[in-house]
C-alpha cells in the first residue's frame, strides 16, 4: 500500500497548516514538492493503473482521470465498487494505443483472456502495442 511506502521513506508528514497552502519538499518525489491544501488534489504519481471508481473522477491533477478520458467507450473497463477494483474483460486497440501513451507502467486488472473488440488476439495486440515500442 503505497502510504506505508510514503511513511517508511519520509515519516510522518507535518504541515504548519492544514487549511492554507503549504508545501513540503520531498527527495525523490514525483511531482516534488508536496502540497498541502484543502484544494489540490492528486499528487505524484502510482506506476500502476487500477480503477477505484470512488477515486476516479476527484478534481485536480488526477492521472486516474486523465488516463480513463483516453478510452474509447468499448474500452473503459467495469467501474468495481468499494470493495473490488474495476477490472477489464474488453478493449479496442485504440484503448490499447491509450495504455501505452499513458504516463502508467502497469495496468490492473485484466480478466484471463479479454476480448479484443475490433481484433482477434488480445495477447498479440497488446505485445505489438503497449510492449514493443
Amino acid at each position: 500500500d503505497e502510504f506505508w511506502h510514503m511513511i517508511a521513506l519520509y515519516g510522518t508528514l507535518h504541515a504548519a497548516d492544514m487549511v492554507s497552502d503549504t508545501t513540503i519538499p520531498l527527495t525523490l518525489f514525483t511531482g516534488a514538492p508536496l502540497h498541502i491544501s484543502p484544494w489540490v488534489g492528486w499528487q505524484g504519481e502510482c506506476d500502476t493503473f487500477v480503477v477505484w471508481a470512488k477515486y476516479l473522477h476527484i478534481a485536480g491533477n488526477n492521472p486516474f482521470s486523465r488516463f480513463y478520458s483516453t478510452l474509447d467507450q468499448m474500452s473503459i473497463p467495469h467501474s468495481g465498487n468499494s470493495f473490488r477494483p474495476g477490472w477489464w474483460d474488453r478493449i479496442t486497440t485504440h484503448g490499447l494505443r491509450a495504455i501505452r501513451q499513458s504516463s502508467f507502467l502497469f495496468i490492473r486488472k485484466f480478466v484471463d483472456k479479454p476480448t479484443l473488440y475490433d481484433g482477434h488476439d488480445f495477447a498479440t495486440a497488446y505485445q505489438q502495442l503497449v510492449l514493443a515500442y
